[in-house]
This record gives structure tokens, sequence and C-alpha cells, in this order.
């Protein structure tokens, strides 16, 4: 019977934490996109942190879904057009979070600082990569359709890199 409790209790944890962590990923994205800071957000940082500590729970793969759905949702409440957009890049978007999900089960079996570097840089280069190679087949009007069209994407993609990247650092810091 203890047995049995000592589940009920694993478990409802498990559910308040993804639920915290589906509202910290929602506020601060939401937050930042209010104030005109863009891509400041701990969606990532949320989704590294529920593949290293809940990912044997049910809970820990609809995390970084939920929050970034949800989130949609409410932007495009406020403003037509900013939640939802391209259901191709939607699809990319929100597997990328997937992805971060899956690189975060690399820091629970030995958390060091090295890990929190390299699961939390690996997230949001991840994130930066497949996510730029998304847009580049589906939209052949900002760069050709070639190597050099792909290199150029990411090229000029790397300045409003730097701005996720440092909130992915910071809000996985906090929750790591």
């Amino acid at each position: 019977m203890k047995n049995l409790s000592n589940t009920k209790d694993q478990t409802k944890s498990e559910f308040l934490l993804a639920a915290g962590l589906v509202v910290i990923a929602i506020a601060t994205r939401l937050l930042f996109n209010a104030i005109h800071f863009y891509n400041f957000n701990a969606v990532v940082a949320t989704a590294i942190f529920a593949g290293a500590y809940l990912n044997r729970s049910r809970f820990g793969m609809l995390i970084p879904l939920i929050a970034i759905f949800a989130s949609d949702v409410v932007l495009e409440l406020l403003k037509p057009g900013a939640g939802f957009y391209d259901a191709p890049q939607m699809l990319v978007v929100y597997g990328s979070y997937v992805l971060a999900l899956l690189i975060g089960k690399l820091y629970a079996p030995k958390p060091s600082l090295l890990r929190f570097i390299s699961v939390t840089l690996g997230g949001s280069l991840t994130f930066f990569l497949v996510t730029n190679f998304g847009w580049w087949p589906f939209y052949t009007g900002l760069y050709p359709q070639s190597w050099e069209g792909l290199i150029q994407g990411y090229t000029m993609e790397l300045p409003f890199y730097k701005t996720p990247l440092l909130s992915d650092l910071l809000f996985s810091a906090v929750l790591l």
C-alpha cells in the first residue's frame, strides 16, 4: 500500500513540476514578446530541464509542446499572425523543442559543469541550425536553394542568435 502512495505522490510531484515549467516557459515568452525583446524566453531551457529530470515521466515530452502551443494561442489572440504562422515552419520549430528535450537527457546521468554547457549549447545550437535549415527550403525568395544559399542564410541569421543563446544559458543555469 505504501508503494502505491509513493507512486501517486511521485506522479503528482512530476505533474506539478511539469506544470510549473510550462508556466515559466509561457510567461517568459509572453513577457519578453510584450516588451519587444523577441526570442528571449525559457522554452529551450525548460525542454532541456524536462529531458534531464522528467525523461521517465509521461509529462516530460509534453512540456515544450504545451508551452509553445499555449503561448502561440495567446500571441495569436493578442495579434493575429503573431502566434500561428506557416504550418511546415511551425512543425520544424516544435520539432526543434523536442530535440532540445532529447539533448537534455544527456545531462542527468552525471551532472557537471561541462555537461551543463554541452547540453545548453547543444539545445540552443540545434534549435538555431534546425529552424534556419527548415526555413531555407520553404521560402525560396530569401536565399537560393543551394549550398551557398544555405550558408548565406545561416550567416545572415547569426546576429539574431545572440539573444536566444543568452536566454538559453541564463534560464538553463537557473533551472539546472
